[in-house]
């Protein structure tokens, strides 16, 4: 019998309703494909959706920079072969208020598309690709649009994350 990826995820959000969870499982599902994860495999890719304060916290916790920001990516497939089955895989943190001022900033976005690029950026960060010097930046920003695009051709991102 062949295994596959588990999505999970928890969100919690005093002034935003909840995702779609069909939708936001299936996207998930996509995502982690596109970005060159091994989606066959027996392990679990869970999103933390959190507010600023739970943010902050595991920022300053994981790695040690204060403030809020709006993803952190912990991935533990280095050696896919090497999890048990059912064991964490990936754990993306998403800042829900982050998505929300970006999506409100910026004219070219919004809440649900600022959501879906975290998680988006989440998974490239899972599959090897840094950004942490301006070549790399480059390569994360195009492979975000395109794994972006192959998202918007199947799904209205206000769909999965409603207002």
């Amino acid at each position: 019998m062949k295994t596959a990826m588990k999505t999970t995820y928890s969100f919690k959000s005093a002034r935003r309703p909840g995702p779609n969870k069909k939708l936001l499982h299936q996207a998930m599902r996509l995502a982690a494909t596109a970005a060159g994860l091994p989606v066959d495999g027996d392990w679990e890719f869970r999103v933390w959706f959190l507010d600023d304060e739970a943010m902050a916290k595991a920022h300053v916790d994981i790695m040690d920079v204060p403030g809020t920001t709006d993803v952190i990516t912990m991935a533990y497939l280095e050696e896919p072969e090497a999890l048990f089955p059912g064991d964490m895989g990936l754990e993306l943190l998403v800042c829900v208020p982050f998505a929300e001022r970006e999506g409100a900033e910026r004219s070219d976005s919004s809440y649900a598309n600022e959501l879906m690029l975290y998680i988006v950026h989440g998974c490239l960060h899972a599959a090897g690709i840094n950004d942490l010097c301006e070549e790399d930046r480059k390569v994360m920003r195009r492979r975000e649009a395109e794994v972006m695009e192959q998202l918007q051709q199947k799904y209205d991102f206000e769909q999965i994350f409603p207002s």
